[in-house]
């Protein structure tokens, strides 16, 4: 799961962000030599700091220095409790020992729990992961990368999204490659730099970074990793779609058809319905809508793309995917047939159009979940309205109609009262518009 959740406002002025990066910028560039810019104002701490030292071993001198930051910083005395820490990093920088090495870390990690402002803060929590990674206490690192995740996490939602990519790619940069337990921090931060590059109206810049992701893990097969990039293999196919590039969407939604429609896990075939939707609704252009609720034919809709190839994705679906035994595929197959029958009215096909709806009844009729019973009362009310408009097929409509209230007639769910109520009404219309005219 991500450490976090990215939630974005409208972007600040472009000057607030360049003030911002530009802090960053120098403050990193200050925290890779850990040297005080003011030194005049600390030579005089730090030569009585490397003599109160000197007589010591260098692991024990490097622990001194370390308690005595610490113990600055508890007693307010900030700078020089960050004089003494610059000091340790100083003498003991390039020190291999991991004993004296987490020392170091833990005495950035000090100066970034107390530093003046947040970039200074961000800037001492990248020279950690930077230099000391994974060799630092698993906890300490967890709180280091969650800090990061956090602090651009807030300026998205302050509106700064193009601060936040920077720190997202620090941690894609040092974690990517890292322990099992590290790698999904850079996978995450790779996946949210491509959902701000799409915010930010940079399609290209953010299909490149879905690609660039599913290159480096879509071989994973930990089970924490693959959600993911099934997910940005999805959102790469509806950039491209936002694009207007029809046939590169579609090879992204095949591609997502051919790794997880045989999948095990029904999260991931479910996956592969949704991309095999998705691509015969780009492939028709319909933009219909689901519920029942226009009575009066419409008139204003066309189908304006390739229908033919749109029913067969569609049949392709209720194909391989009608005998899943998962109920959200099972419902998404309902959803699919629905999706046909709409397609197929656009082409004035009406003689198959009943026969869809026909269909829906005869797969779901038996079921007793609420989707199932919207969706079969749903296919026979559509179903008596294309009959009431067919010459010489109103009784075959008033009948439909009829049996929408024998079957659901004392349904709860709000739904399908609704489509009965409808259901109800046009009988009413219908019969009245088919009665003989009697002269007076």
């Amino acid at each position: 799961m991500p450490l976090h959740t990215v939630k974005t406002g409208a972007e600040r002025p472009p000057f607030k962000t360049i003030i911002l990066m530009a802090s960053l910028a120098l403050t990193l560039s200050a925290c890779e030599t850990m040297r005080p810019h003011k030194a005049d104002d600390r030579q005089a701490s730090t030569a009585k700091t490397q003599a109160q030292y000197a007589h010591l071993e260098p692991k024990e001198a490097a622990l001194a220095l370390f308690d005595q930051g610490q113990a600055l910083i508890q007693q307010g005395k900030k700078q020089e409790a960050f004089a003494v820490l610059d000091e340790l990093d100083r003498r003991f920088g390039q020190d291999p020992r991991s004993s004296v090495r987490a020392l170091l870390a833990r005495a950035l990690s000090l100066k970034a729990q107390t530093a003046s402002t947040p970039t200074e803060s961000l800037a001492a929590q990248i020279e950690i992961s930077r230099r000391y990674g994974e060799d630092i206490d698993p906890t300490l690192r967890k709180q280091i990368v969650t800090s990061m995740f956090d602090q651009a996490a807030n300026l998205g939602k302050e509106g700064n999204l193009s601060a936040a990519i920077p720190i997202y790619k620090e941690i894609e940069q040092i974690y990517s490659d890292g322990k099992d337990s590290d790698r999904s921090w850079g996978v995450w931060a790779i996946f949210y730099q491509a959902d701000l590059q799409r915010q930010l109206r940079n399609p290209r810049a953010a299909v490149a970074s879905y690609e660039r992701l599913d290159q480096r893990f879509g071989q994973e097969t930990d089970p924490t990793l693959r959600p993911i990039i099934a997910d940005a293999l999805f959102k790469k196919a509806e950039t491209l779609t936002e694009q207007g590039d029809t046939r590169a969407a579609i090879a992204a939604y095949d591609e997502i058809d051919y790794r997880y429609a045989k999948d095990r896990d029904p999260a991931f075939r479910q996956r592969a319905v949704r991309a095999l939707f998705a691509k015969g609704s780009l492939l028709g252009k319909q933009g219909m809508g689901e519920e029942p609720d226009n009575e009066a034919p419409i008139v204003n809709l066309r189908p304006t793309g390739d229908t033919v190839a749109a029913v067969a994705v569609y049949d392709d679906i209720v194909q391989r995917f009608g005998h899943d035994k998962d109920p959200t595929i099972h419902n998404m197959v309902g959803g699919t047939l629905l999706k046909k029958s709409e397609a197929l009215r656009l082409v004035g096909d009406d003689q198959g159009t009943v026969a869809v709806y026909d269909e829906i009844v005869t797969r779901f009729g038996n079921d007793e979940t609420q989707v199932s019973r919207v969706l079969v009362a749903t296919a026979l009310f559509r179903k008596g309205m294309a009959l009431g408009k067919q010459e010489g097929a109103a009784p075959q409509g008033i009948e439909s109609f009829d049996e929408i209230v024998r079957r659901f007639g004392s349904d709860s769910h709000p739904n399908v009262r609704k489509i009965v109520g409808q259901a109800i009404a046009a009988r009413k219309r219908l019969t009245a518009a088919t009665e003989p005219m009697h002269d007076n």
